[in-house]
């Protein structure tokens, strides 16, 4: 005979597993923000736009299979365009993480950065068979 397969996570489960991937996102997100100005032989090379890309699809086709959810995709989203407006935020001593030379290098880290997060929305649409 066959297991049932397991059905989405519900409370607690759902709110660790939301928990988790946020604090992988913040994380990975917030390393791929000072990857930015990375220039090689004068330079500049997109490996923080590609970081991020690959790392909140990751996650959130993660969030997806393994709580059945696209709660966390959601709230992974939210978590990325709120660090992206934050870092492009100035303070007292100047620019925080983006500076005039990097704008469009920033433009495309919040397009990847959104388009990896949005990954598991477009995947976990429900089809007619009601399963993801």
């Amino acid at each position: 005979m066959t297991e049932p397969a397991p059905g989405p996570a519900t409370g607690a489960g759902l709110a660790g597993g939301i928990a988790l991937i946020c604090l992988l996102g913040a994380v990975l997100d917030l390393f791929a923000l000072l990857l930015l100005p990375l220039r090689v032989s004068g330079t500049l090379v997109p490996a923080g736009p590609i970081l991020v890309l690959a790392a909140n699809a990751g996650l959130g086709l993660a969030g997806l299979r393994l709580l059945g959810s696209t709660l966390p995709a959601k709230v992974l989203l939210a978590l990325t365009l709120g660090l992206s407006v934050s870092a492009a935020s100035s303070g007292p001593g100047g620019d925080l993480f983006v500076t005039r030379d990097l704008q469009w290098m920033y433009l495309l880290y919040i397009v990847t950065a959104t388009f990896g997060a949005c990954v598991p929305l477009l995947v976990g649409r429900p089809r007619k068979g009601g399963r993801p």
